[in-house]
């Protein structure tokens, strides 16, 4: 097996889906926290100068999604073929999208006119999604792909982000029922017990 080490901050943010699918699989990662005020000192040692970075016996490999792909591929989590693979990869990138179009809101003041209906649109693709599936994953398999890691873990972070969590799935059943699926998966529990604390 290959030696993992995955380096973020000492934070969730954009690491704690790979976490969780690193956690799923089975597969042991050192998960290498560092101090932001550390960051511009280290910077320029990690590809594209940013993270989260997963080392794989000491090649780099940078951007959360492709990261993540890679950990299912190798680990079976990606769908029993690649056309399923494609699905889950479609559903990742959408939910990128979604994230893209309202990143602003919790720092200036557009809840109402940019998270609200790029929340609206992108939830409906979602819900869709797991009304076609008969497993309740969103690529319809028979376990969980990255694609239930990468947005269940989104939605956990935005659920502490925003202001009206408690209404987050009103309209969405399947996705709160997804979600709740997901915190349950008996792979997943040891992880979510022993994590840092963390708002984001």
């Amino acid at each position: 097996m290959p030696q993992y080490k995955l380096t973020y901050f000492d934070l969730r943010g954009r690491a704690e889906p790979i976490r969780m699918m690193f956690a799923i699989a089975g597969v042991p990662v050192e998960d290498k926290r560092i101090q932001m005020e550390e960051w511009m000192d280290v910077k320029k040692d990690y590809q594209f100068e940013k993270l989260p970075v997963l080392e794989v016996d000491g090649v780099q490999v940078s951007q959360t999604l492709a990261i993540i792909r890679y950990i299912a591929r190798e680990n079976g989590f990606a769908g029993p073929d690649n056309l399923t693979a494609a699905k889950a990869d479609a559903l990742c990138d959408q939910y990128a999208d979604f994230i893209t179009a309202f990143m602003q809101w919790h720092i200036k003041a557009l809840y109402e006119s940019d998270y609200l209906p790029a929340k609206a649109k992108n939830f409906h693709y979602f819900e869709a999604a797991l009304a076609k599936s008969s497993t309740g994953w969103y690529a319809d398999t028979a376990d969980l792909t990255h694609a239930d890691v990468v947005i269940a873990a989104g939605l956990e972070m935005l659920k502490s982000l925003d202001k009206n969590a408690d209404k987050l799935f009103d309209g969405f059943p399947l996705m709160e029922a997804h979600y709740k699926k997901y915190f349950a998966h008996p792979k997943l529990q040891k992880y979510l017990e022993e994590r840092p604390d963390a708002k984001y």
